[in-house]
């Protein structure tokens, strides 16, 4: 295949800055992408007007949807999470929609790709229709796990339109084995196939070390997280091992119920630290003693995709104790790359991260075989192999017909 493959990245929002934390796993995958000769672009949405043709080396086409001082659904937070919390947003959703067809529509009719790559499907599959129908581009789907949800929550005509659009799409990828078993489920009919995102740290993988009695949760202070039944857990450690710390580092809806929870158990050592990244966060990694995800499945039936962090952690050499749930078994093989407990259960939590603490030799063992699992499952060499390999699978077959 001598011709070198243009690719169409379609994407929520994509980074206005070289400081911003939008999407960093998609620029890295973008720009390895076109190390490896493919022609890449993205379509996604404008900010307050931004006319943003390039980023790096990256070249983007950006829409507008809505007056300059309104265009703000897309970039400062996930979209439902800004449609719960401020509902003049849900205004918006519906020019959102109907202008990035419009602009796609009008794009098509310019350029032509090989492979339109669609981050969310749920919507932005509308937005590959225009490439499909005008210039036979072949569709590629990545489902992340909100995109699936909010699938299962559309009224049956809006499901059943998505599903049919997504199913006549040629691959679909999602980031774990549940993920697949969950699009199934909901009615998805083409090829699916798992490919769980890059951890950018699997190249610098750091060797286990020894440390104080540190416990560290990262992520979205959100329900299904189970940042509560961590902290419940913590009490019962508190009376086990008096010098442990819990640092939570994350923000989100429920951080204030959460700091009420434990001033009520009266637990002093546990320290919120907000929204970290880069640097800051890394250190947090490195002085945990174990790191843990609690995740559990909510009453709307949400629950962890994948569980990146905990690959995160694994990278920093911090053994790992997850729930059973959604896509966290992908990662945590139980005994050999970390540990599984039941979700929702403090006690047996607490019990799992006890048996870690109490055997060093155990959490030396967790972290070499994690490392090794996620260097040969989760390394962006992994990664991007199966990633073209299904591109130009894609490409050949239709160049065959």
């Amino acid at each position: 295949m001598d011709k070198k493959l243009r690719i169409l990245v379609i994407t929520t929002a994509f980074p206005r800055y070289k400081e911003d934390i939008i999407t960093p796993w998609l620029v890295k995958e973008i720009k390895l992408l076109i190390d490896r000769g493919f022609e890449v672009k993205v379509f996604t949405s404008s900010y307050k007007g931004l006319k943003q043709k390039r980023f790096e080396n990256i070249e983007i086409y950006r829409f507008r949807y809505a007056p300059k001082p309104l265009e703000k659904l897309t970039h400062d937070a996930a979209v439902p999470i800004l449609i719960r919390e401020k509902k003049i947003y849900k205004l918006l959703v519906l020019p959102y929609l109907f202008s990035g067809v419009l602009h796609a529509l009008f794009q098509s009719l310019k350029e032509k790709f090989d492979i339109v790559y669609v981050q969310w499907p749920i919507p932005h599959v509308l937005f590959a229709l225009p490439y499909k129908l005008v210039q036979k581009s072949k569709i590629v789907l990545y489902f992340h796990g909100s995109d699936a949800a909010l699938l299962k929550k559309l009224s049956r005509p809006l499901f059943w339109l998505f599903s049919s659009l997504c199913s006549n799409c040629e691959v679909t990828l999602t980031n774990s084995n549940y993920m697949k078993n969950s699009l199934i489920n909901l009615g998805i009919r083409n090829r699916i196939e798992v490919i769980p995102l890059a951890n950018p740290h699997t190249s610098e993988l750091e060797p286990y070390k020894e440390k104080e009695l540190n416990i560290l949760f990262v992520g979205r202070l959100i329900d299904w997280k189970g940042v509560d039944v961590l902290i419940k857990s913590f009490k019962i450690i508190k009376g086990r091992y008096d010098n442990a710390k819990l640092t939570i580092v994350g923000d989100g809806i429920l951080i204030n119920e959460l700091k009420k929870l434990t001033k009520s158990l009266n637990l002093n050592d546990v320290y919120f630290k907000g929204f970290l990244t880069g640097e800051p966060l890394h250190e947090e990694y490195r002085k945990a003693m174990i790191f843990v995800l609690p995740s559990i499945v909510n009453k709307s039936g949400e629950t962890e995709g994948l569980g990146m962090v905990l690959v995160e952690a694994i990278s920093f050499g911090v053994p790992v104790v997850g729930s059973n749930v959604g896509g966290i078994p992908d990662i945590i093989l139980d005994g050999k790359t970390g540990l599984l407990a039941n979700p929702g259960d403090p006690e047996d939590l607490a019990n799992k991260i006890i048996k870690l603490i109490e055997n060093p030799e155990l959490r030396k063992k967790l972290v070499e075989e994690g490392q090794k699992h996620i260097k040969e499952n989760y390394s962006w060499d992994a990664t991007l192999n199966k990633l073209e390999k299904i591109f130009k699978e894609v490409v050949k077959k239709e160049r065959e017909k």
